[in-house]
């Protein structure tokens, strides 16, 4: 089966649509499946990413300044270079995947007889779909009805972060409960960091002095704060700043608590039963860090924009001098994937069966 995924990242939307893309691309890759992706090269574009993982790249051109708000005219024209890459390819794919928030079902339309099926990534629920497979890997309050409206009745719809798209490395242990002792933690606010979450940890840990706990933060690929942080780092005996890494699920095994925000690593970390503290960096994440917290897995400070270094400082003695809600705050993470390895097979099964259609 040939697959072509339409994926993009930047500054401005960060890098979870692109690495997400990424692991399901591996995995299909792995089954024998030949894949490759067309992105375009905004700022913070992961095409140089992508092709170091051996996918064929399609690069589209940067939009002309003051387009970021995806006008219906670029939304056309998104579609009309994307057949161009498709056809550039020399043959149709089997199967489309679409991760992005500004194409919808008018752009889809266009694409359907270039393609074989459709498969759209989506979390919004804002948009209607021309698409044969959806798939939401975020916590909702009504799952089941989230896309009733949204597309024909014939889409096969899966919801939760049971179905979440992660490597491999995430179900290959499985989550082990913390004492509650915090001795050590992950920091990791994505790709971009846009509000510097990354400097206001660096900066609480000062304020924690000797009783701060040993820290590995994580920078993301695209982070354009970097050079700030770890200059803000030196001579900071409690923190590992690390610009980024393959070793995420064991980063996250070994620490017994996770800062971040509730993008892709959320479900990482329940995966392993790293309970966490996370702020919000994104309207679509604003569901995930209330569920959380309401399930007992995470503490949700608000809005990252809006939260001081006081507050990330605060926050982490709060757990560190009460060991018995950490502990439950593990399980809690850990329930939060429970039926994962069915829901998967549920997921590629049906998957399977779109691409049987072909």
């Amino acid at each position: 089966m040939l697959v072509a995924v339409r994926a993009d990242a930047s500054l401005e939307i960060g890098t979870g649509h692109v690495t997400r893309c990424l692991t399901l691309g591996q995995s299909l890759r792995e089954k024998g499946h030949v894949v490759y992706f067309i992105c375009r090269e905004e700022h913070g574009h992961l095409c140089d990413v992508v092709e170091s993982q051996r996918f064929q790249c399609r690069r589209l051109p940067r939009l002309p300044e003051g387009s970021a708000n995806w006008l219906a005219a670029f939304r056309e024209k998104d579609a009309r270079q994307t057949c161009a890459a498709i056809d550039s390819h020399g043959g149709h794919p089997d199967l489309l995947v679409v991760d992005h928030y500004k194409l919808d079902r008018s752009w889809e339309s266009v694409l359907r007889p270039y393609v074989g099926r459709i498969f759209v990534i989506d979390d919004l629920a804002d948009r209607m779909h021309d698409c044969d497979l959806l798939l939401d890997q975020n916590l909702h309050d009504f799952p089941d009805l989230r896309y009733a409206s949204l597309v024909a009745a014939e889409t096969q719809v899966f919801v939760g972060p049971e179905y979440a798209l992660l490597r491999p490395e995430f179900g290959a242990v499985p989550a082990v409960p913390r004492t509650g002792r915090l001795h050590r933690m992950l920091s990791f606010f994505g790709g971009v960091d846009s509000s510097n979450e990354s400097l206001k940890i660096i900066q609480a840990l000062r304020l924690l002095g000797d009783a701060a706990p040993q820290t590995d933060l994580v920078l993301g690929w695209t982070n354009p704060h970097a050079d700030h942080v770890l200059d803000a780092a030196r001579g900071l005996a409690c923190v590992d700043v690390l610009r980024q890494t393959n070793e995420m699920a064991r980063l996250m095994r070994q620490a017994d608590l996770g800062l971040g925000t509730c993008g892709v690593a959320a479900w990482e970390r329940c995966c392993v039963g790293l309970p966490s503290i996370v702020v919000v960096s994104a309207d679509n994440q604003r569901d995930d860090a209330r569920i959380l917290e309401s399930l007992g897995a995470a503490r949700n400070l608000g809005d990252a924009t809006e939260i001081s270094v006081d507050q990330w400082a605060r926050a982490i003695r709060d757990l560190r001098d009460d060991p018995r809600s950490l502990a439950a705050m593990s399980i809690a993470a850990a329930s939060v994937m429970r039926g994962r390895r069915e829901a998967i097979v549920k997921f590629e099964t049906a998957l399977a069966s779109i691409a049987g259609q072909c």
